[in-house]
């Protein structure tokens, strides 16, 4: 992880009236680390080991969302997942296995364009956008021999 997401992180929390705060940055940095999007109890294991406790991680999480740092993800079975958003992340969308809870990322160009031409001529604006898409993955959808 760059710097500079760390930077953009303080200079974010400082304008929206939060600390900048050893356990937020370990959050933030174990966010980061991850590469998928990470449920709750998960974070708590992550950093527990650095003395962050569960009250804490609770509490950042929806601060982090208040300021637009990270979006939740919907996995299989109802369980809630936090990723971090641009600019601390790539733009992506996801696609989610209901059968194995597999999570993939896919690329946004395909389905960004196919929002913006679905979007013409409707006189609306769009400012931000998720797309997570259920189904089977191949491994789950393709028949046993």
């Amino acid at each position: 992880m760059e710097r500079t997401s760390e930077g953009h992180l303080k200079t974010l929390l400082r304008t929206q009236g939060l600390r900048f705060t050893p356990d937020r940055l370990r959050i933030f940095r174990a966010l980061a680390d991850a590469d998928k999007p990470v449920p709750v109890a998960a974070l708590i294991s992550m950093v527990a080991q650095d003395g962050v406790n569960q009250a804490t991680v609770y509490r950042t999480l929806e601060q982090f969302l208040a300021v637009q740092v990270v979006q939740t993800v919907l996995l299989k079975d109802g369980i809630v997942a936090y990723e971090l958003v641009p600019p601390f992340s790539s733009h992506h969308h996801h696609f989610i296995c209901l059968d194995c809870g597999a999570v993939q990322d896919l690329p946004a160009e395909r389905v960004d364009s196919a929002l913006d031409k679905s979007m013409e001529g409707t006189g609306l604006r769009v400012m931000t956008h998720k797309v997570d898409i259920y189904g089977q993955c191949e491994k789950c959808h393709t028949p046993s021999p």
